[in-house]
């Protein structure tokens, strides 16, 4: 702490101060986890190489082009899973307000029927004022994304070849 005060990292002063290299950083534990789409891609890119054994053709040090490509192919793989999310969400949506709207409509034709039998006019239907289509999520989105997923694999396919 004082040589940080001091600010002076110079090689003698780290020697006065008796700091070496164990004292002066402390290993972290970092857990990476791959989403599990990157993980079939990965096994199947491993299944598919004639030449499987030799796995710094997939080092990412072997080639900058290699490790633009992976890079760009997970962003693309997680905007996709995103998408995915995106889309199961709305058909829930979609389905419970159907089932909303169903529930309403028997609610309103009991109330009518009672109120015809007690002389009154029925209720009107305005059930799209109550119940408006959720707006479903862009398709064109995953179209081209799954456009660049393909050319990243076809690009990564053709460098390990």
């Amino acid at each position: 702490m004082e040589v940080c005060k001091e600010k002076d990292f110079s090689p003698k002063s780290l020697k006065k101060a008796i700091i070496t290299f164990e004292h002066m950083f402390e290993e972290v534990l970092i857990v990476i986890k791959n989403s599990h789409l990157i993980n079939i891609l990965m096994w199947e890119l491993e299944k598919r190489s004639a030449i499987a054994e030799k796995h710094e053709l997939l080092s990412l040090a072997s080639s900058n082009h290699l490790g633009k490509n992976l890079q760009l192919l997970m962003d693309r793989v997680d905007e996709m899973s995103q998408n995915i999310v995106k889309y199961n969400t709305y058909t829930r949506d979609t389905s419970k307000q159907q089932q909303q709207k169903h529930q309403y409509q028997q609610l309103r034709q009991q109330e009518n029927m009672q109120r015809q039998s007690g002389g009154q006019p029925p209720l009107p239907k305005d059930l799209f004022k109550l119940f408006p289509h959720p707006q479903p999520p862009m398709r064109m989105d995953s179209l081209l994304i799954a456009s660049q997923i393909n050319t990243y694999c076809q690009n990564i396919k053709e460098f390990t070849a």
